[in-house]
């Protein structure tokens, strides 16, 4: 394990009260990257502009639309861009008390009971820090020109009451902000 993830553990572990940013976690860099199984695992502030240059080596892409490559993944699997809960396939997080924790993996079918990987989708930064993902990803020449969606965001009363419960799993200290 990183010496990053370590001090950002001992961090949690003795706060009250964080905001997190890509920049306070600063953890870049992709982890695995297997073209022949379409599975790529990158740290959480890793730019997308990386992520897809090392894809199109092998003439691959994320299968999800993105407007600014500048930003990190993490970032945009903080803010749950469009699509991409449908790609992911594991993540790595340090929970409010400090434990490094994984759910999912790297391959389609994993999952027995909650998707955890995916429930965290969009959850900014409010239940945990993400440090790594885990996606599946596809061939350029199946996924074609990926165009921006406009897609509504409701907070239904049940995605109000799920996000609830997983901040008493998560969080169970509060100190995510």
């Amino acid at each position: 394990m990183s010496t990053n993830l370590l001090k950002i553990q001992e961090e949690i572990k003795l706060s009250d009260g964080l905001h997190i940013t890509g920049r306070w976690l600063n953890h870049t860099g992709i982890e695995e990257y297997f073209p022949e199984e379409l599975v790529i695992t990158v740290r959480a502030s890793t730019p997308i502009a990386e992520i897809c240059t090392v894809l199109a080596e092998n003439d691959q892409v994320l299968p999800f639309y993105i407007d600014d490559k500048t930003q990190s993944i993490g970032a945009v699997y903080a803010i749950g861009a469009q699509d991409l809960s449908d790609s992911v396939l594991g993540v790595q997080i340090i929970d409010g008390t400090g434990e490094l924790l994984n759910f999912g993996g790297q391959v389609m079918k994993n999952v027995a009971g909650y998707d955890v990987a995916r429930m965290l989708v969009g959850s900014r930064g409010q239940l945990a820090v993400v440090t790594q993902i885990s996606f599946k990803v596809m061939p350029r020449q199946y996924v074609g020109e990926l165009k921006f969606r406009a897609k509504t965001v409701e907070r239904s009363a049940l995605r109000e009451e799920v996000e609830k419960r997983l901040k008493t799993v998560f969080d169970p200290r509060g100190i995510f902000s």
